[in-house]
């Protein structure tokens, strides 16, 4: 079920958003819950990738928190340049799991 929720955006932004809402072929409402979704899928992953690099939770639980797939992880671990950390600790984990 969908909420309605009201925010007030500076004139240039809403000017942005109607023209790429435009270009897309998209009514401005799609273009912001689109654009939504993916921020808040963005900072999911920011959040996972923040957790694991300080070692705070494993490969795998990262992978879920972010809602990706642990392969997935694992690549963008590597294109954020952050080194894979795999121990006796997490391989017992996943195979856990």
């Amino acid at each position: 079920m969908s909420k309605t929720i009201s925010l007030r955006l500076p004139r240039e932004t809403i000017k942005k958003l109607r023209e790429l809402a435009d270009k897309e072929g998209k009514d401005r409402s799609a273009l912001i819950r689109e654009i939504l979704e993916n921020g808040v899928k963005e900072k999911n992953i920011d959040h996972a990738v923040e957790l694991y690099r300080k070692g705070q939770i494993t490969g795998w639980k990262a992978a879920q928190l972010a809602g990706v797939s642990l392969w997935s992880f694992y690549k963008i671990l590597a294109k954020k340049d952050v080194l894979i950390q795999y121990s006796e600790h997490d391989l017992e984990e996943d195979l856990k799991a």
